[in-house]
């Protein structure tokens, strides 16, 4: 089970490869400038947010939203690779195949959405509330983890979503811009 916390989420800003109708795995590429101009855009966003810890996937997409983002924060950072981005064929069997990919046996993406699991609730534990920097693929899965309905599990690059618990203590995830 997640803890019941509240934290921030954003997904790194464009790359080429994330442009490119060609679909292919995922390697550790820079923002190109249309990313580098998303997280600009949304860095006084992110300067309002009351976050504490911010914990970023090791890739470079990633590490270089959290600096442009986090520049006027007063945040501790963590580097964390439970938050790196899942392959290409995770990718495909998730979203083809929704929740029931995690629960039918398909190893590959239990696999994967087990180390999300394991690295929000570390990012949960630190000071907060944290922010994580990561992919498409965590986002993802982190809406599968907390059974998200009233939200798109498929996200834009550089949208910050705030997840948090309700009064009846279901999650909820509400996008910022």
């Amino acid at each position: 089970m997640i803890l019941k916390k509240e934290f921030y989420f954003i997904r790194h800003g464009q790359t080429d490869y994330n442009a490119s109708d060609l679909k292919i795995d995922h390697e550790d590429v820079s923002l190109n400038v249309i990313g580098f101009k998303q997280a600009n855009e949304v860095e006084p966003i992110i300067a309002s947010l009351p976050v504490k810890s911010i914990c970023c996937s090791p890739l470079k997409r990633a590490k270089e939203t959290k600096q442009i983002i986090s520049k006027r924060l007063l945040a501790i950072h963590h580097e964390m690779h439970s938050l790196g981005e899942c392959s290409f064929q995770i990718w495909s069997d998730m979203t083809r195949s929704g929740v029931t990919a995690y629960y039918s046996g398909e190893e590959h993406v239990k696999n994967f959405i087990n180390r999300v699991y394991s690295g929000v609730n570390e990012a949960l534990l630190l000071d907060g509330p944290p922010l994580l920097v990561a992919h498409g693929g965590i986002h993802w899965a982190i809406c599968c983890l907390m059974a998200i309905t009233d939200h798109d599990w498929v996200i834009d690059n550089c949208l910050p979503v705030h997840f948090f618990p309700d009064d009846e203590g279901r999650w909820r995830a509400r996008k910022l811009i």
